[in-house]
């Protein structure tokens, strides 16, 4: 068995399962309490790896700045994946709702800048043997979370970054 140690999530044991985690407590700089932290992994995952895969999380205002040059290049395509978790919460949930959760008083006044305003980022996952999603922040309209949507920002090994829509 192999016991791991996170700084963010503090002792792991991956035991039969290959993820293991934690809610985040408060504090953590620009995760804030209540986000959900996990580690996909297992037996051969060492702390080192593990320890290299977090270092990414300590400028978590960089990662969370780069998501947000993702999301306003994907919406000026009405067709992408951000445009398109945009029109789920404008179409799908009640208008009175929609004004309440985004503070306005009709739905178009939901732009671009108070629908980005809005996300916030409810979870993370690093996966230190993976090519493809090492790192993804996931994010969510309001505390509340209205839908089960999430906006997921995906880095892979080359700190390329994707925009990927997830229920």
């Amino acid at each position: 068995m192999n016991h791991l140690n996170s700084r963010f999530a503090g002792h792991l044991d991956f035991g039969d399962d290959s993820m293991a985690g934690a809610v985040l407590p408060a504090g953590i700089d620009g995760f804030g309490a209540g986000a959900w932290y996990w580690i996909h992994g297992d037996e051969t995952l060492n702390q080192s790896e593990l320890d290299k895969a977090e270092a990414a999380l300590l400028d978590v205002k960089a990662l969370v700045a780069a998501a947000f040059v993702a999301f306003a290049a994907e919406l000026t395509d009405p067709r992408s994946t951000t445009s398109l978790f945009r029109d789920v919460h404008l179409e799908e949930i009640p208008e009175e709702m929609v004004c309440d959760l985004f503070d306005v008083d009709t739905c178009e006044a939901v732009t671009d800048k108070v629908f980005l305003d809005h996300l916030l980022v409810v979870g993370i996952a690093i996966s230190p043997a993976a090519t493809e999603r090492v790192l993804a922040l996931d994010f969510a309209i309001g505390a509340d979370k209205p839908t089960d949507q999430l906006l997921v920002a995906v880095w892979d090994r080359n700190n390329t970054v994707t925009v990927h829509h997830e229920s």
